[in-house]
C-alpha cells in the first residue's frame, strides 16, 4: 500500500485510521513512520563466517516521512574485494500488511529486501530484515532513533 494522502485533514485521518488497522491481530501495525538506525547488521557470505557489520564500522540510517518518501545514508565498511560503499537511501517505501519495502535509486540490497514490523511492547516498533540476497544472507534491525 502506497502512502499518500489528500490535502485534508479529515482524509488524513481516515487515512491514518485505516492504516493502524492493517496487520494481524497481534498488534495494531501502522505507518512505521520516523527515524531509523541499524542496531543489528550481520552479512554472511555464502561459505564464509558471519561478520558483525556494525563492528566493522558499517551504518544505516532511514527516515521515513507520512507522504512515502525516504532518505539516510548506507556506510558499508570495506571487506576483502569489497570496497567501501556509501549509498543516498532517497527514494520511497511502502507498507503492505506488517511488511516495509523500499524502492531506491542506489543499486543497494536494501532495496531488494522486505523488513517486517515487530512490535516487543506496545510503545515502539522496530524493522527487521533476514534475507539472502546474492548469496549473502544480511540479518538487519532497524530501530527507532530516540
Amino acid at each position: 500500500m502506497r502512502l499518500s494522502f489528500g490535502r485534508s485533514g479529515s482524509l488524513l485521518l481516515i487515512g491514518l485510521s485505516a492504516l493502524l488497522a492493517c496487520g494481524d491481530s497481534s498488534g495494531p501495525y501502522g505507518p512505521p513512520l520516523g527515524s531509523y538506525h541499524a542496531s543489528l547488521f550481520f552479512t554472511t557470505p555464502s561459505g564464509s563466517s558471519r561478520r558483525d557489520e556494525i563492528a566493522a564500522g558499517s551504518t544505516l540510517t532511514l527516515n521515513l516521512t507520512l507522504d512515502g518518501m525516504t532518505s539516510g545514508h548506507l556506510h558499508l565498511a570495506a571487506f576483502g574485494a569489497n570496497p567501501v560503499l556509501d549509498a543516498d537511501m532517497a527514494g520511497t517505501w511502502s507498507l503492505n500488511g506488517k511488511v516495509v519495502t523500499f524502492a531506491q535509486t542506489a543499486d543497494t540490497f536494501v532495496r531488494n529486501m522486505a523488513f517486517t514490523i515487530y512490535q516487543p511492547g506496545d510503545k515502539f516498533w522496530y524493522l527487521n530484515g533476514y534475507q539472502v540476497i546474492s548469496g549473502t544472507l544480511i540479518q538487519l534491525d532497524l530501530f527507532p532513533n530516540g
